[in-house]
């Protein structure tokens, strides 16, 4: 690849890093916000919140399996740029929003932009990063755990300013999607084919065939790779659930994934409501959260590959049934503020162990079914549980809303005790 084609290459990459932090502080903010906006602005009760928080996930994962798969590498920056355009759309409509029917619009195009951008921007990244595409990995997960850091920073400083307004987030936070589509399609341009020559300016390494139009997750460092063929590691047969590895692996994911969506989706209102901070306080809460989420998901790239999983989910199981149990019985901003430290570092640990332990359980024929399989028990959850906890908070409460999700953690942590194996504890390479 010539010096001006590198650099091309290195442009786009760059470009979409850059994206990737303006689409994840955005999407974060009103996946985290819209609770709140809802109750206070239009006096929605809980049960309708749920409505919404589960249309945004719906929205999000049938956009990624009917549409974004069907994306191919080369217009997968495209894709993303279509993604944080809509992204754009939907935060204009939820700042103007005067009743459940708008709301649950903006709901359901900040999920189709998920849907778009998400797939859009990994694959864009790996596809323009060629031959050097697990260190472009590397950093478009770390961008992603940046972005969730530093957004709920700048919305409490949003907040504070406005004087508490829920609605001028989603206005002010507007300008950077929009940003990010403008940085990748001028950077798209510049990329086009030469007219002289039909030449692109570079050429980076397309994705292997065979892995879909998504990268495996398994080349992320901290998350491990799957099995060459012909190695001894058991091949995979039946779905994730025919081996010990693999079940594993998808009841950690729940085990990560049930907990944190109620906490993404109402965690907000527990602070508001039952601690009785301000907006701006309910973001410094998930500051704290984030913050320890990326120093937890570091330490695991920093050790990977990790051999000793199981005691590892055994923790997080704990350290998550302690911070629920804070929030459902704690008062005051420092207990807030300590329950969602606590509750970040497992929301960090789970997800790449859970990810490298599928990547363990098969072959790399097998690895795509596997990856989906996992993803796809979120994009389930992300359905099912707003709508199972905004039926139940009119009953319980949010506080009772937190200790009730002690009920799946526990079931996860027995579920996995029954895996327990001294291969999947003391694992030998």
């Amino acid at each position: 690849m010539s010096g001006r084609s590198h650099r091309a290459g290195r442009d786009l990459l760059l470009a979409l890093l850059v994206a990737t932090a303006l689409f994840r502080v955005t999407q974060n903010m009103a996946l985290t916000t819209l609770s709140l906006l809802g109750r206070e602005s239009l006096g929605l009760h809980a049960g309708a919140i749920g409505v919404v928080g589960a249309t945004a996930g719906l929205a999000m994962a049938t956009v990624t399996f009917t549409v974004s798969h069907r994306v191919r590498p080369h217009h997968a920056a495209l894709s993303a740029a279509g993604g944080m355009a809509v992204l754009t759309v939907s935060l204009v409509i939820f700042s103007l929003a005067s009743s459940l029917t708008t709301f649950v619009m903006a709901a359901l195009l900040l999920g189709i932009a998920g849907g778009l951008a998400i797939p859009g921007l990994v694959n864009a990244v790996v596809y323009s990063a060629g031959s050097r595409r697990e260190r472009a990995i590397g950093l478009y997960t770390i961008t992603l755990s940046l972005g969730l850091a530093f957004g709920p920073v700048l919305e409490s400083l949003i907040l504070s300013v406005s004087r508490q307004d829920v609605r001028t987030p989603f206005v002010l936070f507007s300008i950077l999607p929009a940003l990010g589509a403008v940085i990748i399609g001028a950077t798209h341009l510049r990329r086009r084919p030469n007219p002289m020559t039909g030449a692109a300016p570079s050429s980076p390494r397309p994705i292997p065939p065979g892995t879909g139009s998504a990268p495996s997750v398994s080349d992320a460092p901290g998350t491990g790779g799957g099995h060459a063929r012909g190695s001894s590691a058991p091949r995979w047969r039946g779905g994730l659930l025919g081996t010990r590895t693999g079940r594993v692996a998808l009841i950690a994911q729940l085990l990560y994934a049930i907990p944190f969506v109620g906490i993404t989706v109402f965690g907000a209102l527990v602070s508001r409501v039952g601690f009785g901070v301000s907006p701006a306080r309910a973001q410094i809460a998930f500051t704290v959260f984030f913050v320890l989420s990326f120093g937890a998901r570091s330490a695991v790239t920093v050790r990977a590959p990790i051999t000793h999983k199981m005691p590892l989910f055994w923790t997080s199981a704990a350290l998550t049934a302690t911070g629920l149990t804070l929030l459902g019985i704690g008062h005051g901003f420092a207990v807030l503020l300590l329950s969602m430290g606590v509750l970040g570092i497992p929301h960090g640990l789970t997800f790449p162990l859970a990810l490298a332990t599928a990547a363990e359980s098969t072959d790399m024929d097998g690895l795509p079914r596997a990856n989906a399989t996992l993803l796809g028990s979120t994009n389930l959850v992300t359905v099912i549980v707003p709508l199972a906890l905004g039926a139940i908070i009119p009953v319980v409460g949010y506080r009772g809303m937190a200790l009730s999700l002690l009920a799946p953690v526990a079931v996860c942590g027995a579920l996995l005790f029954t895996q327990r194996t001294p291969q999947l504890v003391h694992r030998e390479h």
